[in-house]
């Protein structure tokens, strides 16, 4: 982390905090690409080497999480509301963390990536790359930012209906304890889904301010 002078806690440092969302967004698009990764392998030892990978991708999210938590303690003047700064970080890191999550429950649960746990996570990533751009853009062009983020909700509609026709077309042959697995797989991708629209809300909530 760079030597704040004091002139810096006065008025803030500019684009720290723009970038320091864009780089944790970054890893979190990592990790949810290491989980499209490890359900699309067969070969067990793959399967262990990228759940070790995921888990430092996590870790590494946490690393910038803790990184900006640190930045805004320190910082008396923000390019944004502290708080919807600290809000969009907390939902980006719930993101990483159930992602990471589903591949502990897949292992655990040891249940088989079906066509929805495929779709969903798909669409978590196109939703997080998404949110990405809408970060980034952030400080510089708002409306684009604004444009971004309702394309991330629209995103999260189609994960949620997923996550509905998923358990509605849960076979009635298929065992019963292996139907309550299946369902907690899915409900974790759908409260990443969830984190991702309380992400866009943010970004929605700052450029209105912004625009006031």
């Amino acid at each position: 982390m760079k030597e704040l002078r004091w002139r810096d806690l006065i008025v803030g440092t500019g684009d720290d905090f723009p970038q320091l969302l864009s780089r944790q967004l970054d890893e979190t698009l990592l990790m949810v690409q290491t989980v499209l990764r490890y359900i699309d392998v067969e070969d067990a030892e793959d399967k262990e080497r990228i759940a070790v990978e995921a888990g430092e991708r996590e870790h590494q999210a946490d690393v910038v999480r803790r990184e900006l938590s640190g930045r805004l303690a320190e910082t008396f003047v923000t390019p944004f509301d502290r708080e919807d700064i600290n809000e969009l970080s907390r939902a980006i890191d719930d993101i990483a963390d159930y992602a990471e999550n589903t591949i502990k429950e897949i292992r655990l649960y040891e249940v088989q990536p079906d066509y929805f746990i495929h779709q969903m996570v798909s669409t978590l990533y196109e939703a997080v790359s998404v949110l990405g751009e809408a970060v980034k853009v952030l400080g510089q062009d708002r409306e684009a930012s604004n444009r971004h983020a309702l394309v991330a909700k629209s995103l999260e509609n189609r994960m949620e209906g997923l996550y509905r026709r998923a358990i509605a077309e849960f076979s009635q042959d298929m065992p019963v304890h292996y139907l309550i697995k299946m369902r907690e797989v899915y409900r974790h991708l759908s409260n990443a889904a969830d984190r991702v629209d309380l992400a866009a809300n943010v970004i929605n909530a700052i450029v209105v301010k912004k625009n006031l």
